[in-house]
């Protein structure tokens, strides 16, 4: 079973190459964020950073021992958490460890750190990522613009409080 072949871990110093090489393919980046930077030592920094963070958490997705992707929560204050996830091994991608993995960390969130809600945006036209989202729960709560920036002008606001988390 897929479900139990998938773990969550903090991410660490050494998965930087993984993170160098998810971050720099174009596809996978026109449906994330749409920021390609090349510079690894931009890149190494954004990793750093990620280490460092005291209020943000950062988890690799491992299926059957391979590293695959990652997923964070982002704190946004007053009890909300932002989520973001890449599934970088484009081999996994479409298979459901996606929507696993954010259940997962889902739990993470409302019942270890005490979240009260949670919040995304997404492409979208990405709909793989909003039907992983919607069989996590995430409900859509309209379309925000954002007419200066010209890597992700228009995005899905999607939502769940913890009191709807099964």
């Amino acid at each position: 079973m897929i479900k139990n072949n998938i773990k969550l871990r903090k991410i660490k110093k050494s998965d930087l190459p993984y993170f160098l090489k998810w971050w720099k393919d174009k596809d996978l980046i026109k449906v994330t964020s749409g920021r390609y930077k090349k510079d690894n030592g931009i890149l190494r920094g954004y990793f750093m950073n990620m280490l460092k963070s005291n209020k943000d958490h950062h988890f690799i997705i491992i299926f059957n021992r391979k590293l695959i992707g990652n997923v964070s929560l982002t704190d946004r204050g007053k009890g909300i958490f932002e989520i973001h996830i890449v599934i970088g091994e484009k081999q996994y991608q479409g298979k459901g460890i996606g929507t696993i993995a954010i259940k997962k960390v889902l739990n993470i969130a409302f019942n270890k750190l005490k979240y009260s809600k949670a919040y995304l945006e997404v492409r979208p036209d990405n709909e793989r990522a909003i039907r992983a989202y919607k069989n996590c729960g995430l409900k859509e709560k309209g379309i925000k613009k954002y007419p200066k920036n010209k890597f992700m002008p228009v995005v899905l606001k999607m939502t769940l409080n913890k009191k709807d988390f099964s």
